[in-house]
């Protein structure tokens, strides 16, 4: 019987069938493949295990506690779940993601448009908020406020009214915003989709994700939009950033999402550094030989 994976002549494959390469898909038309059900703790993992001691009686009573505070508050209310399962206690749980609106900037990036998808507690409105803060209970941040929200977000018709009553020519800024799932994590562990588009330009930051991108900041006249200086490739990059200034070429770097100095400028800046140095040292010499 022959050994597994050994090679035999020639051939060093370690299967005889294709193993085609697929690279992990950015989020589609549907969102972020994101799966609460998946970022939820089994009950293994919250203490409940099989026994007839009260020690396992009273961490099975804890994980009750857990998952209560996870469906209502997303957040330990009382000490019975402070501590319980991973992460140190119940938590919020959702994703965070950009999404492209179709318009472009003055500055030539495109439009995005960000969504947080993890609750924030304001579900039920400020004054149950303020409510639940006075008996010191937490806000309301758990799986079931966190679909009343997205409904009230879904239903929120302000975004969309801005969008098509605009003037449809936007003047952008640079916003910063955390991405991915709950932990920071960007990918689907199952699955390995990413949650966010244009994953590469992600960065860390204190353990979390983070990713820039142009989002809208005022409304311009189709004259004032046209007459702005197009500085930026479609991918929020600056067009100086590619390769031969071509916005389809690849990037000299990829340090920051905004643009950067790239590697032309660099060798720019450090020959006006040197002359200027060197301006400086021939003006002292002169002023010496004046004087």
């Amino acid at each position: 019987m022959s050994e597994p994976n050994k090679q035999v002549g020639l051939e060093n494959r370690t299967s005889i069938l294709p193993t085609p390469a697929v690279e992990a898909k950015e989020p589609g038309l549907l969102g972020p493949d994101y799966s609460f059900a998946d970022n939820l703790p089994l009950p293994g993992q919250v203490g409940v295990r099989s026994g007839d001691d009260m020690a396992s009686v009273i961490d099975s009573i804890k994980a009750v506690g857990y998952y209560v505070d996870m469906i209502g508050f997303g957040e330990a209310s009382s000490g019975l779940s402070r501590g319980v399962g991973p992460g140190g206690g119940p938590r919020p749980l959702g994703v965070r993601t950009w999404m492209k609106t179709g318009l472009k900037c003055s500055n030539g990036a495109d439009m995005w448009m960000y969504l947080d998808g993890v609750p924030t507690g304001d579900a039920l409105g400020k004054r149950v908020k303020d409510g639940l803060a006075s008996a010191g209970l937490p806000g309301m941040r758990g799986l079931a406020p966190g679909i009343l929200e997205d409904a009230q977000n879904a239903l929120d018709p302000r975004p969309i009214l801005k969008t098509a009553f605009g003037t449809g020519y936007p003047q952008c800024r640079l916003d910063t915003q955390p991405v991915g799932d709950q932990d920071g994590n960007i990918q689907n562990p199952a699955t390995g989709a990413y949650y966010i588009p244009q994953h590469q330009t992600v960065f860390k930051q204190n353990g979390m994700s983070y990713q820039k991108r142009w989002v809208q900041d005022r409304d311009l006249t189709k004259e004032q939009w046209k007459n702005a200086e197009k500085t930026h490739c479609p991918d929020g990059y600056l067009i100086a950033s590619h390769r031969d200034l071509n916005c389809n070429g690849p990037l000299d770097s990829t340090e920051a999402f905004e643009g950067f100095m790239s590697y032309r400028n660099v060798q720019l800046l450090s020959l006006m550094t040197v002359a200027l140095l060197g301006s400086a040292v021939l003006y002292m010499k002169l002023s010496k030989r004046v004087v």
